[in-house]
């Protein structure tokens, strides 16, 4: 009904302004359907895997009646098949049964791949739309230069509502008046841990537009620590010992500056040169937690270069840096796998026989 409402509300609205109105825009499809505009007053719903049919893609396929075998199986393993809550509520309690099953190799490994088998089928693959196409097509599956999407975008002509201020969002839902701590009682550099984890292969092209990405793959090769090319590498480097270039203020080492080492950094304009610091990624500038993580990723980095040259004092520069980074990548991929998929699951299932922090309540 809210649908209809919206859908009635919207036509008197673009009749007044006399413009031509998609249908579309009320998004009556449910159900992740897919809208199909045709004409200037009626739609089509595409409920193609979607588990529904019907105008709207609101009813279950199930109530039509079993005509084919096929069709009372798929029933059958779908209606005996645990839901995405139920699944989390067995991952996260029954405490004493997991500690049985994470010393278990085999039966730990079966359980944890079914997890995040399950937890990535949430998402189409492969993807149906990207940021530049509003509709199906073979560029949203093969051009990987551009960014994908889960959604499709609503039509062009769509009425624009009118949004308040976005300061004033921010000052009255927002900013809070006193510190109220996670419920998961997680903390900010978790949220800032994986999205600097995430930021060496999702990487926006800037020249291109928003829509784009100059990141072709997702491997894990740390380019956002030690840049995204060799040329952008070597002015990182210290060239001695393996090291990257730093800074010391107060005792502490810290990135050496923009001026410096002579890199593309974006910063705000407001940021004084003698702040503006120097790491393999670009956008680092635009966020402290991202320059937080940078700073504690060099560190990391030179101390392993040390440990490399006490332990073979014959390696030359260049193969203490290429070893301390293939260290460090496997350090990443560690943390990665032993502290933060536990963690943003919220399971007592662990990736590896190794300890792990405790499931966070």
């Amino acid at each position: 009904m809210n649908r209809l409402v919206c859908l009635v509300l919207l036509s008197s609205f673009s009749i007044f302004l006399g413009e031509a109105y998609d249908p579309c825009c009320a998004q009556p499809c449910q159900n992740q359907g897919v809208c199909l505009s045709k004409g200037a007053d009626a739609y089509e719903c595409d409920c193609t895997r979607t588990g529904y049919y019907g105008e709207n893609c609101t009813t279950r396929k199930f109530t039509k009646g079993f005509s084919q075998k096929s069709e009372l199986f798929t029933f059958i393993k779908s209606s005996l098949k645990p839901g995405p809550n139920i699944v989390h509520y067995i991952l996260t309690h029954y405490k004493w049964i997991w500690d049985i099953i994470n010393k278990v190799s085999y039966l730990r490994d079966a359980i944890m791949r079914y997890v995040l088998m399950s937890r990535s089928h949430l998402v189409e693959s492969p993807p149906t739309y990207n940021a530049d196409y509003g509709y199906k097509s073979w560029e949203a599956y093969s051009n990987l230069s551009y960014y994908t999407r889960t959604l499709p975008p609503l039509p062009l002509n769509c009425p624009t509502p009118d949004l308040p201020n976005a300061k004033q969002v921010v000052e009255k839902v927002l900013l809070r008046k006193q510190f109220i701590p996670d419920p998961q009682r997680s903390s900010l550099m978790f949220a800032f841990f994986a999205q600097h984890f995430t930021h060496q292969f999702f990487k926006s092209d800037f020249k291109n537009g928003p829509a784009f990405t100059k990141a072709l793959g997702h491997g894990v090769d740390l380019g956002h620590i030690y840049g995204e090319t060799l040329e952008r590498q070597h002015k990182l480097r210290l060239f001695k010992d393996g090291k990257l270039k730093y800074q010391v203020v107060d005792g502490e080492m810290y990135p050496p500056l923009v001026k410096d080492v002579q890199v593309e950094m974006h910063y705000p304009p407001h940021i004084p040169e003698n702040l503006k610091f120097a790491v393999g990624h670009e956008v680092f500038g635009l966020v402290p937690g991202l320059m937080m993580y940078a700073t504690i990723w060099l560190r990391e980095h030179n101390r392993v270069c040390d440990v490399m040259k006490q332990e073979h004092p014959d390696w030359d520069d260049e193969r203490i840096f290429q070893t301390s980074r293939l260290i460090l990548i496997g350090k990443s991929l560690s943390h990665h796998s032993q502290q933060e998929i536990p963690a943003f699951l919220k399971t007592y299932i662990r990736t590896t026989n190794s300890p792990v922090a405790p499931r966070r309540e």
